[in-house]
């Protein structure tokens, strides 16, 4: 369980303080006792950092042989992280559809959280918790990519308005890159089904965010920052958040 932390008039809910930082490690660690229920040796992973980060200490953990691709593009400091622990490393202009292809040819499991059902489970369980350390919680702010982390949570919450926030481009938030988007539609639902909305936020306001953070000691990613953004945001449009909203601070600074 993170901790929930309150500063102001909000909640702060620390999955950055997950095991190698991020909230990736709620689907990787479920995904990865599923594949191997399944009878699965390998795996493989396509990602812009955080989630191979997590797949590479879990599978560690379990003695699951484990390729990495990416993207020319990476963030340097996550690439320096992930070439430290792991060998099996590609580089690809198309990462997603070679990790497909990687995964087919050698009968691995795909560790892609979007398509992979597994990975909900993982996400309800931040949902859960925080009908347990919040119990009044009205609303919730998560920073959106491929939607499966807001799209898990929401399943384990009811009668709590749920956001979607996206950056206007993602210059500071590469985490964010996500150009496949099989749950689109649902996460769309979601969204609307608990009366929250779609909020797109400026790099700008993502700075101030992180200012404020930084100003209060917390260290944590831009995605985090974005996701604190989008409630100063809703509160500026004047959206009733209700009196105990939740910030998802979805990774550590790298």
């Amino acid at each position: 369980m993170t901790p929930l932390i309150k500063l102001d008039n909000i909640y702060l809910k620390r999955e950055d303080l997950n095991e190698t930082g991020s909230a990736k490690d709620r689907a990787i660690s479920v995904q990865v006792q599923n594949l191997i229920k399944e009878g699965f040796t390998k795996a493989v992973i396509s990602s812009t950092g955080n989630a191979a980060i997590s797949a590479i200490h879990f599978c560690k953990l379990n003695n699951i042989d484990l390729t990495v691709f990416l993207s020319p593009k990476i963030d340097p400091q996550k690439l320096k992280e992930i070439k430290s622990q792991i060998d099996q490393v590609q580089f690809s202009l198309k990462p997603i559809s070679d990790a497909f292809k990687f995964a087919k040819k050698n009968n691995a499991y795909y560790l892609r959280q979007s398509t992979d059902p597994t990975a909900l489970i993982g996400y309800q369980a931040i949902g859960r918790e925080l009908l347990e350390q919040c119990p009044q919680i009205t609303s919730i702010f998560v920073p959106v990519g491929s939607g499966t982390t807001l799209l898990g949570i929401s399943q384990a919450l009811s009668n709590v308005k749920v956001f979607s926030v996206k950056p206007k481009d993602t210059t500071l938030t590469d985490a964010l890159t996500v150009k496949f988007q099989p749950l689109k539609n649902r996460v769309i639902s979601a969204v609307k089904d608990s009366n929250g909305s779609e909020l797109i936020i400026q790099n700008e306001d993502i700075i101030s965010s992180q200012k404020f953070l930084e100003k209060n000691n917390i260290q944590t990613s831009n995605e985090s920052a974005l996701a604190l953004a989008g409630y100063y945001k809703a509160i500026k449009n004047n959206i009733d958040c209700g009196q105990h909203p939740v910030i998802l601070l979805t990774g550590a600074k790298r």
